[in-house]
């Protein structure tokens, strides 16, 4: 078991370090849930949501029935951010999970682009393709702005898209 570290360390990079790169695609391609959160009137909300990510890591696909606090917070504030996390609610999660937080802006997807969306989710989540697929059901784009990774308790690495 690693050493957990104790002070605070903070790093910056880019989407474009190898390493970086693929510990995003770990822990994005083998995670099936994040915690979206929301704001309406300074008053935050976080849903545990599915999701899928674009292969070049710059979205984020989430699906929400139209009529929930989270789709109207979007509506009217799209700056959100969203929460992926490695842990397992084991002993040894302080030092072994990772937790990936996201800003992003929402925008809900229509045409084209939301049959892709669909597809892409659908691909990844196959149990909730109808629900994706729905008239009545909002695909949300999350345009990634930043990546913050957390490991080792206390190693941040803020992650610009470059």
């Amino acid at each position: 078991m690693p050493t957990l570290m104790t002070q605070p360390n903070f790093v910056e990079t880019t989407i474009a370090e190898p390493e970086i790169r693929e510990t995003l695609e770990n822990i994005l391609g083998e995670q099936r849930s994040g915690v979206l959160a929301t704001s309406f009137m300074d008053i935050p909300l976080c849903s545990q949501m599915a999701f899928v990510t674009s292969h070049d890591l710059r979205t984020i696909i989430i699906v929400t029935p139209r009529k929930t606090a989270k789709y109207d917070n979007m509506s009217s504030n799209p700056n959100v951010s969203f929460l992926v996390s490695t842990a397992r609610n084991d002993p040894s999660d302080p030092a072994s999970a990772q937790a990936l937080t996201v800003t992003a802006f929402a925008t809900e997807l229509d045409g084209e682009r939301r049959h892709k969306a669909v597809t892409l989710f659908s691909r990844k989540h196959p149990n909730l393709s109808a629900f994706a697929a729905a008239s009545d059901s909002a695909v949300m784009e999350l345009k990634v702005d930043s990546y913050c990774l957390v490991n080792n308790f206390q190693q941040l690495t803020r992650i610009g898209l470059g």
